[in-house]
């Protein structure tokens, strides 16, 4: 019984191949299925976030199985397996679990020590939980990296602070204008992202507003949760006219600010400056904007160097963390080989 992790991430893949891989809105559960059909893995999590694509199984046999999901992520995306391979990684355990144990506690993350990734982990691990595509063994892995998750934030500091995309982002708004207050911002966007957003933003001094697709509702609420501002989709051509950033984080699978629509944003802007921070995967912000003069675009990627300045203030606990994790992965491979008579295997290749 082998646990093995293939996978792409802000690492080894640039966003315009991630949002190839995105699986958004339940997706991951579908392909959950589409995976068990084809016998690829006995068990099996999808994990999709903005930074990574990770598909968590359990074989007998390895290079079936990996050669399956490599296959199948070809047709996802509608890319050449070719094409794909150099941004993929594969672990085998012990690295895979150790993998795992890292990623939940935020220490592979973008912006490290971030507290959204155990969530998403929580989440997914439920999703394929509900499906029925987990067993004994990642059942027992994902439960124990909450476990590990949760001990490495009672036990270090790697948490603490600002930490997580919505501070980064607003992080790199304040660069931008070097003081929020009084910066006119809109949030596009309702979600747990957004309400993240909208809260940072207030709390630096911005007018902030957040400007609601579908809706009005929950932007009202978290406008008065925090002390900004409501909209619906149809003032955004209003608000546009005056908001000097707009920070995007919506759902959806298509452009939700086009080129067309930023053009005539800008001349009822008399072509004051706009800057755009698109945090979504997909991306929500077509990348032809960044043509048009007076607008200036940046997408997740753009905020690696605020999230390596980040890494380098928290380096030194790097290694206490890591310490951490390494006991928790022998402690686990001990379960996994008194269970199976499971043997570790070398990895065949590490996220870089």
């Amino acid at each position: 019984m082998e646990i093995c992790v293939l996978g792409l991430n802000h690492k080894t893949a640039p966003v315009e191949l991630r949002e190839r891989l995105a699986m958004p809105n339940g997706r991951a559960e579908q392909v959950l299925k589409e995976l068990e059909s084809r016998r690829i893995f006995e068990e099996r999590v999808i994990l999709s976030t903005c930074n990574r694509l990770e598909i968590y199984g359990v074989c007998r046999t390895q290079g079936s199985s990996i050669n399956g999901v490599k296959d199948y992520l070809s047709e996802y995306s509608r890319l050449e397996r070719a094409h794909l391979e150099p941004s993929l990684y594969v672990l085998r355990q012990p690295e895979s679990v150790d993998h795992l144990f890292r990623v939940a506690s935020g220490l592979d993350s973008m912006v490290i020590g971030e507290t959204e990734i155990l969530g998403q982990v929580k989440e997914a691990y439920l999703a394929a939980h509900r499906s029925r595509q987990t067993g004994k063994v990642l059942n027992n892995l994902f439960q124990r990296s909450l476990k590990v998750a949760k001990a490495l934030r009672t036990h270090t500091v790697i948490g603490s602070g600002r930490v997580g995309v919505a501070s980064i982002t607003v992080d790199l708004a304040e660069k931008i204008f070097e003081n929020l207050k009084g910066a006119r911002a809109t949030v596009l966007g309702t979600g747990e992202m957004a309400g993240q957003l909208l809260r940072a933003l207030v709390s630096r001094g911005a007018d902030a507003t957040v400007v609601s697709l579908t809706s009005p509702e929950r932007a009202l609420e978290l406008a008065s949760a925090v002390g900004g501002k409501a909209a619906s989709a149809g003032d955004l051509q209003a608000i546009a006219r005056h908001t000097d950033i707009l920070i995007t984080s919506t759902g959806c699978t298509n452009p939700v600010v086009t080129e067309a629509g930023v053009r005539e944003w800008m001349r009822s802007r008399h072509e004051n400056p706009l800057f755009i921070i698109d945090i979504a995967l997909p991306r929500n912000v077509d990348s032809a904007v960044q043509r048009i003069d007076n607008v200036y675009l940046y997408d997740l990627d753009d905020l690696k160097a605020i999230a390596d300045k980040n890494l380098a203030l928290r380096g030194s606990q790097m290694e206490e963390c890591a310490a951490l994790v390494a006991r928790q992965t022998e402690h686990y491979m001990g379960w996994l080989a008194k269970e199976f008579g499971s043997a570790g295997c070398p990895a065949e290749a590490r996220p870089a």
